[in-house]
């Protein structure tokens, strides 16, 4: 059993259009009843702390995982980080744990390919501007995903901070792009061809992103489960994703009224859309899905075995 830290993984470079790849299979392999991707597990602390755990299964490749997420909203004040987690890969076949791996590093990655699996399918191919509400890591991992598939060649950030905007902004420079900040989000949606929302939770967040504000034929990555999206003011012609309709049905709060989604990831990229959307906006809202982390844990794991990193973990019986 293998043990990838998060300087591990990220020394192997992995591209993210290669998870993507990786995902979209399984994706397709679900909908023939080949993989199987269990909804959320979650329990609420009384003192504010969220357990989760996810799961997904596959015949071939012959893989398993199981995903451990821990989150305590007092982090900030202890100076810790605001979640772990740790993702468990399994082989299929004995059912023998086969690597640890660090769970921020591949939520990070796998968040960016499942997005990615949506656009590759939804966005113009020659959507050269993207921007970004919230500027954290998601940002990150999502700009290089682009980067990968689409000829970007501005980006646009807005968060809550002049610091975190500016910060994002100088990264985005360096990674060959010409990277621009503005106060107002308005601004961002109806400039951009490409619009990636990854706000933190908050008690006291309200949407406050517009739909209507946005360009037409563009795409939106809601990373943060669209809780910063007015989405009472969606037009009906609008197309919306969502990850996984199963899940969605247990959970405690939609994401999106279920009247206006469209299809689920599994239902887009097995049958596409069957539209043309020249003048629609669409939308991929989404939580998480276990077979996300299952795509970028055999992507990772194949590759650090290639690579012959990694420390390897002598099992009892």
């Amino acid at each position: 059993m293998l043990m990838l830290t998060a300087q591990q993984l990220s020394s192997l470079n992995l591209p993210t259009k290669k998870v993507a790849e990786n995902i979209r299979s399984l994706l397709l392999h679900r909908m023939n009843k080949r993989a199987v991707n269990l909804p959320k597990l979650s329990y609420s602390a009384p003192n504010g702390n969220l357990f989760q755990t996810m799961m997904a299964v596959s015949e071939d490749p012959a893989y398993a995982v199981t995903k451990s997420v821990g989150l305590s909203p007092h982090n900030m004040g202890r100076g810790l980080p605001h979640i772990g987690s740790t993702v468990t890969l399994f082989d299929g076949v004995t059912g023998l744990p086969l690597a640890l791996l660090d769970g921020a590093w591949l939520t990070a990655i796998r968040t960016a390919a499942l997005t990615l699996v949506a656009a590759l399918q939804l966005a113009s191919k020659d959507s050269s501007r993207i921007g970004f509400v919230g500027a954290g890591t998601q940002a990150r991992s999502h700009l290089r995903a682009f980067q990968e598939c689409f000829p970007i060649e501005k980006v646009v950030v807005y968060s809550r901070t002049e610091e975190s905007r500016r910060e994002f902004s100088n990264w985005a420079n360096d990674q060959g792009v010409r990277s621009l900040t503005t106060e107002f989000p308005e601004e961002l949606l109806e400039s951009c061809q490409i619009v990636i929302s990854s706000v933190p939770a908050s008690k006291n967040l309200k949407p406050f992103l517009d739909p209507s504000r946005l360009s037409s034929n563009s795409f939106i990555g809601a990373v943060d489960c669209g809780r910063s999206w007015m989405f009472d003011r969606l037009d009906p012609k609008d197309w919306v994703v969502i990850d996984d309709y199963e899940q969605e049905r247990g959970a405690h709060e939609p994401l999106i009224e279920k009247s206006k989604v469209n299809q689920d990831l599994s239902q887009l990229v097995s049958v596409g859309n069957g539209k043309q959307f020249a003048q629609y906006r669409r939308f991929f809202i989404f939580r998480g899905l276990a077979l996300g982390d299952l795509g970028g844990a055999i992507t990772a794991y194949e590759a650090a075995v290639e690579a012959g990193i990694g420390e390897t973990l002598i099992m009892s019986s």
